[in-house]
């Protein structure tokens, strides 16, 4: 039973370079690739949360101004 979880444990590094390699793309293809796709999710998600902010400061400022002009 060790055996083969040793024998697995030394087969997975070559391996999985090889699985990278597939399609042409070395790894360091891959991590920048994977960077990438990182970043647009995250600017993607704040993105929208600070439009959502935005819009919040935008309303309230225009109630402030009402009840302003209302006084």
């Amino acid at each position: 039973m060790t055996t083969l979880v040793s024998e697995t444990a030394r087969t997975v590094p070559p391996g999985l370079v090889s699985l990278l390699h597939a399609g042409g793309m070395t790894p360091a293809d891959w991590v920048s690739v994977l960077t990438l796709c990182y970043l647009t999710l995250q600017i993607g998600l704040l993105l929208t949360r600070y439009i959502h902010r935005f819009q919040r400061w935008r309303e309230q400022k225009e109630r402030r101004q009402r009840r302003r002009e209302e006084t």
